[in-house]
């Protein structure tokens, strides 16, 4: 059963020996084939807080204590669902590329589109997603915590009309009131100097 608890999943998992992770994977990858359209799975979904979880985009893979250990090229508004919100997709910011090591690989992994073909690329940009995200379960962090929030727009603050502000042409620098500089800032020649 795919834990819904949030507060659950914000506890971090504790590392985990290979021979218990081995077997803790086995669950995941049979649990994550009873769901319906799942592709990744952390041992904390399912209530054991052990630091495991699988991915099933292009193979099955199987991470027993994974680290990232380096990431390259930041991507925003990756659209992104989790088994324990259905229904729910978050915009978040990813890495394209990632390097990855986990207890029960002999050598680091990199995982991100290399394909040129774009199917298979996108399969692959899938895959390296799904295991940001499972990973971050073990570290009790969810996907709304990667959420992309739109920051208000706020507008450059304009001068009042007698307050004294400092402009330059590169060479010479004035203080005038607003009024009197406007028309030499819009003209191009002058620029608001920096305090």
């Amino acid at each position: 059963m795919i834990i819904k608890d949030k507060i659950k999943l914000q506890e971090k998992c504790s590392p985990v020996s290979i021979k218990e992770g081995e077997e803790i994977g086995v669950r995941l990858l049979h649990e994550l084939r009873q769901s319906d359209n799942g592709i990744g799975l952390a041992a904390n979904q399912i209530g054991i807080n052990k630091r495991v979880c699988v991915v099933n985009v292009t193979e099955p893979l199987v991470f027993i204590n994974p680290r990232i250990k380096s990431s390259e090229q930041e991507i925003l508004g990756v659209p992104e669902g989790c088994l324990s919100y259905p229904n729910k997709v978050v915009k978040t910011k990813r890495w394209k590329m990632i390097t990855v090591e986990a207890d029960n690989w002999e050598e680091p992994m990199v995982f991100g589109p290399t394909s040129d073909d774009e199917e298979v690329a996108q399969d692959e940009f899938l895959e390296c997603v799904c295991i940001q995200h499972e990973i971050d379960h073990l570290d009790g962090i969810t996907m709304f915590d990667r959420a992309m929030v739109a920051q208000p727009y706020k507008a450059p603050k304009t001068p009042g009309r007698n307050e004294r502000v400092t402009i330059t042409d590169g060479k010479d620098t004035k203080e005038l009131k607003w009024k009197k500089a406007q028309p030499l800032v819009e003209s191009g020649d002058w620029e608001m100097a920096s305090v």
